[in-house]
């Protein structure tokens, strides 16, 4: 049986997703070793560049996996099954049953309408209709703060596509890490905040919505709100930080922020 390319993707991804947010390895610090872009590793893992198999297998060896089971770990996922009770079928696959397993798996996942429950592990079975948004390593200072111009990716989160689809495009979205006070009980300081990209104009504001933005030569995220030509800038804990007008000469949007995640301590 022919290797399906598209069905072996989205299978080195799943597996490839799956080992690096259990085991904390960062992105760049693999990029950096393979020689290529940040960018151009995130589109490897997430399946939107296909790459050479070699490449793949490069990418593998610096998960400490080795390819082959690296793939069979992918299917095991796809087919509904915990990784952490996965144990190689295949001690010595040939590339023919390699590619009769990964056939039968993306099969089977396309043609069930039901989920394998298993105890201490959720798996969509469709992973479709999930999508996998950057964390970049620049944090968003809600206070003030310089804003590192960087496409280093640190990590990636899974939204479900219906989600990030009400608010635009998904690719136009990004994940950073909020530093400061002054947005709370809004925003933490630790806290994840999901941003649109898109929405990066004075006309796409809308009042009391928070939005990452420049302002002279720091960056902020407050709420923000027009008010005729004024624009008034205002955070969460408006007794310490009151309410201002900004300047919009030296202003510049960065995106509006449309999800917050945060530990509970």
């Amino acid at each position: 049986m022919e290797n399906n390319k598209s069905d072996i993707i989205e299978i080195f991804s799943i597996a490839t997703m799956h080992i690096l947010s259990t085991k904390g390895i960062k992105q760049n610090a693999i990029a950096k070793k393979l020689n290529i872009g940040p960018t151009t590793l995130n589109n490897y893992i997430k399946g939107r560049r296909q790459g050479s198999e070699a490449t793949r297998r490069r990418i593998a060896d610096q998960l400490g996996w080795n390819y082959e089971k690296l793939l069979e770990l992918g299917q095991w996922i796809l087919r509904g099954g915990s990784p952490e009770q996965f144990y190689p079928p295949f001690v010595n696959s040939t590339k023919q049953e390699l590619s009769e397993s990964i056939s039968d798996a993306t099969s089977s996942s396309k043609l069930s309408g039901t989920k394998t429950n298993r105890p201490g592990y959720a798996i969509p079975q469709n992973t479709a209709n999930f999508i996998s948004v950057p964390k970049f390593a620049a944090q968003l200072p809600v206070d003030q703060g310089s804003f590192p111009d960087t496409d280093l990716v640190e990590s990636d989160m899974m939204f479900h596509k219906n989600f990030l689809m009400k608010y635009g495009n998904p690719d136009q979205m990004a994940l950073f890490e909020v530093i400061g006070n002054s947005m709370k009980p809004f925003l933490y300081n630790g806290d994840v905040v999901l941003v649109n990209l898109s929405k990066n104009n004075i006309t796409d504001i809308v009042d009391g919505k928070a939005y990452a933005f420049r302002e002279n030569h720091t960056v902020k995220v407050k709420r923000l709100s027009l008010q005729g030509t004024a624009l008034i800038v205002t955070s969460e804990n408006s007794l310490l930080y009151p309410p201002y007008i900004v300047d919009t000469g030296n202003f510049s949007m960065i995106g509006e922020v449309l999800w917050v995640g945060h530990e509970v301590n």
